[in-house]
């Protein structure tokens, strides 16, 4: 009999989709909602750790908690690069 493939999406992916969404709109013209992009990141973070992926991407879970608070706190430039980073980190996971 055959095993029943897994369909699951990767570790990360809600963490993944949540930088690529803020980071879509850090790029955009205009003064981000730095209030609202935190609330993003933390909606992934949440996602993230109802599936039980947290603690598959732990590394990136700090690095975008890191990067809501500094959003918060008016460090943008700071708080896109991090999240530049973690996008590449889980790009990698989702790939393998």
């Amino acid at each position: 009999m055959l095993a029943t493939p897994d369909i699951r999406p990767r570790a990360g992916h809600e963490l993944f989709a949540g930088v690529d969404k803020v980071l879509a709109q850090l790029t955009t013209d205009g003064t981000p909602n730095a209030i609202a992009l935190a609330d993003d990141l933390r909606t992934a973070l949440a996602r993230t750790a109802a599936l039980g992926d947290s603690c598959r991407v732990r590394p990136q879970c700090d690095g975008v908690r890191l990067a809501a608070d500094l959003l918060l706190r008016g460090e943008v430039v700071d708080a896109h690069a991090i999240l530049v980073r973690m996008q590449s980190e889980l790009a990698d996971r989702q790939r393998h």
